[in-house]
């Protein structure tokens, strides 16, 4: 009998203990989704509203989701001349309760455990915003805007938002905001997160820009040139879609939940499918088939799984049969009846 490795060891004795397993799950998940939302408050206060540090004479581009929102509101505000003497407590306040009705939402047409975690999500956050005000966060804004500029500032916001959607959506759980409603519709759709997430924040980004342009205030100075607020606003509109783009790309990059291959495997081991039939609840199709060369009858086997199962049911292939071959396909969209497992 071969001698078990050190990490079957650990997977039998976790096995064995379930309760050790919940404890492992919950406690790495909480952890994620404290870093999700420190990755995000990060991105905010240092490459998109770094304002929020009292860093002025910058320009804000908006994020989108419920932050976007919450902008939003605190730039309604400040256009109607209120005086907020706490900018960073107002957007927080608002982006708690604009994620309120979405986390009922995720509680109910979701799962309750990616609602809890996404509430932790959201409560980090506003934590965060009200914590990330240090001298070092101020500098970091100050040389991004100093020596990169609008680009830089974009992009660097863009990854960090992008990454930290992206590492709640790898638990199971989400950042909040509009991050829910993408990952319900995609997985009613059983598509990719993050177009829908585009849709309905290029309607925040118009929305800011033309308060922005109503708001006014003084003009930019760029090199001896006077910009007015109007042209300020609608050159920040244009990096505010830059940092979208950059958010769709790295979700989608990271996030395979409901990304999808097909496997196209020639084997000639008759007991194959019994067994992947048995390693995953999904379904294959089986061509009889000949080989060219050895003239030897075959098996070929068509399945389509998701990205997340394709190492497991891979290494299940190679452990049956060491000398079949496998073709692996990426698939953009799927049509009639695909298993995926709820979300919890």
């Amino acid at each position: 009998m071969s001698k078990r490795t050190t990490k079957q060891k650990i997977n039998s004795y976790i096995y064995n203990h379930i309760w050790l397993k919940y404890a492992i799950d919950y406690g790495v998940t909480f952890v994620m989704s404290v870093f999700s939302a420190a990755i995000f408050v990060f991105g905010v206060n240092c490459f998109l509203d770094p304002a929020a540090l009292g860093l002025t004479g910058t320009v804000t581009l908006v994020s989108g989701g419920s932050s976007g929102v919450a902008q939003v509101f605190v730039l309604i505000l400040e256009t109607c001349h209120v005086d907020i003497a706490n900018r960073s407590l107002v957007f927080s306040l608002a982006y708690l309760t604009v994620n309120a009705p979405l986390i009922i939402l995720a509680f109910v047409g979701i799962g309750k455990r990616f609602a809890f975690f996404t509430l932790v999500n959201v409560g980090s956050a506003f934590l965060f915003s009200n914590i990330f005000h240090g001298e070092l966060f101020m500098h970091i804004a100050l040389y991004v805007s100093q020596y990169g500029g609008m680009l830089p500032r974009a992009l660097f916001a863009g990854i960090c938002t992008g990454l930290s959607s992206a590492v709640a959506y790898k638990w199971e759980t989400s950042a909040g905001g509009f991050d829910i409603v993408s990952y319900f519709v995609s997985l009613r759709k059983s598509t990719s997160a993050g177009k829908y997430g585009v849709i309905i924040n290029s309607v925040i980004i118009g929305t800011f820009t033309i308060l922005t342009a109503i708001k006014g205030g003084t003009p930019l100075v760029i090199n001896d040139i006077t910009l007015q607020p109007w042209a300020v606003a609608v050159g920040s509109m244009w990096f505010s879609i830059v940092y979208l783009l950059t958010v769709m790309l790295v979700v989608d990059v990271i996030n395979v939940r409901n990304k999808k291959v097909q496997l196209q495997i020639i084997t000639s081991n008759k007991d194959l499918p019994t067994y992947l039939l048995a390693s995953v609840p999904h379904g294959a199709t089986i061509l009889n088939a000949k080989g060219a060369f050895s003239g030897e009858d075959r098996l070929m086997i068509y399945m389509v799984i998701s990205s997340l199962e394709m190492k497991h049911v891979i290494k299940t292939i190679r452990q049956i049969d060491p000398k079949s071959f496998i073709n692996v396909t990426p698939l953009n969209q799927v049509y009639g009846h695909f298993y995926s497992r709820p979300v919890r």
